[in-house]
């Protein structure tokens, strides 16, 4: 993760604030890009995010903007770094559309003329920037949402609040995909399973042997 959030910090702003709402937020591609400056609400030291809409490419119809894939709408804080981080983006964008002689358009991600940008866009850019910094071929741009989701369960968040965020119905879905152990975990395990055999801390395979002796006296 420090190896590709140092790579973002090379990316012009929009594809780094993408990027980083996508690790922060867990956040769908379709979500992010329908994200206008309206969806904020800034307070002293946090943000509140509010996910009401997606830009998808929708086959025949070009991109369409529409509600979000549960149809329903959902809150996400954000922390008071990030909260910096967007409105300095934003300070930019409108020196951006002033020297254009243009308002600034009310989304986040446009390109210097104003204009909305493709959602694969993002998608092809990521890519490069795993393939620059050695990232397996198959990490794609869910694979940040997928990140935000294991992150959060492995450090203890309950599952529904975790589903909350990402706009889930439930956690059964959240269950079936994304509960699965790390390694990390899995070694913990071993090492109290350990614990059980042997609480005094002797050798395993002396503990074993004693075992055996004294099932032989018997």
């Amino acid at each position: 993760m420090q190896k590709l959030l140092d790579a973002l910090a090379r990316e012009p702003r929009h594809y780094r604030l993408f990027y980083l709402l996508s690790l922060y937020t867990g956040c769908r591609r379709g979500e992010l890009c329908a994200l206008q400056w309206s969806d904020f609400t800034f307070g002293k030291e946090s943000l509140l995010l509010t996910i009401s809409r997606s830009r998808s490419n929708v086959a025949g119809k070009g991109i369409v903007e529409g509600a979000t894939k549960n149809g329903r709408s959902r809150e996400i804080y954000l922390s008071g770094e990030l909260c910096g981080i967007i409105r300095s983006y934003r300070h930019r964008k409108k020196m951006e559309a002033e020297r254009a002689h243009r308002k600034l358009s009310p989304y986040l991600f446009t390109d210097e003329h104003g204009q909305l940008i493709h959602p694969d866009t993002f998608t092809k850019r990521l890519r490069k920037i795993y393939e620059s910094i050695g990232f397996p071929r198959e990490y794609h741009l869910h694979t940040l949402r997928h990140y935000f989701v294991t992150a959060l369960l492995h450090c203890g968040v309950d599952k529904q609040t975790v589903a909350d965020l990402v706009g889930h119905g439930d956690t059964g879905f959240l269950e079936r995909t994304y509960c699965h152990p790390q390694q990390a975990q899995k070694e913990q395990a071993a090492d109290t399973m350990l614990t059980v055999l042997r609480p005094d801390g002797s050798p395993i395979f002396n503990l074993a042997a004693a075992c055996m002796a004294k099932r032989r006296g018997a």
